[in-house]
């Protein structure tokens, strides 16, 4: 979730069941990538932001179908860029602030978007900051492994 100004940026999606709606951008870790490498690639890729990880505010599990999946949140700040819609996965991008956010309008937000930006913005949230690894870790660097507590 990217922040910048007390507001919150979100792409609209073209594909799955949410299409049509407004959602965190994200997606998968590609390999050789730790999954706050992959955070900042993703929204890159999908908004034309340039963003830097403060740290993990959330993570959403779910079985569907027999297969499990979970959904890290990652905090970011912006860093620079002007948001376009990438075109294939989303056809708008926006930021949102809590007022929008809350209002009974015919933006359709996903849920799961809604409930996370609603609660960063209302300071609800607990920020779970990125550690650099102690030095008696050996065989271990920051570049290929990532703590955060």
């Amino acid at each position: 979730m990217v922040l910048h100004q007390e507001r919150v940026l979100l792409v609209r999606l073209t594909y799955s069941r949410q299409a049509g709606r407004y959602m965190l951008p994200g997606g998968y870790v590609d390999p050789g990538e730790t999954i706050d490498q992959a955070v900042v690639r993703e929204v890159r890729e999908e908004t034309g932001v340039d963003a830097a990880v403060d740290g993990l505010i959330g993570v959403r599990a779910r079985v569907e179908d027999g297969v499990s999946n979970t959904y890290c949140l990652f905090q970011l700040r912006y860093v620079g860029g002007t948001p376009r819609p990438h075109g294939r996965e989303n056809d708008d991008v926006r930021w949102f602030s809590l007022a929008e956010l809350g209002r009974d309008d015919p933006v359709e937000v996903v849920g799961l978007a809604r409930l996370a930006a609603t609660a960063v913005l209302r300071g609800e949230t607990r920020l779970i900051p990125r550690r650099p690894l102690p030095g008696d870790w050996r065989g271990f660097d920051d570049e290929r492994w990532r703590v955060f507590l």
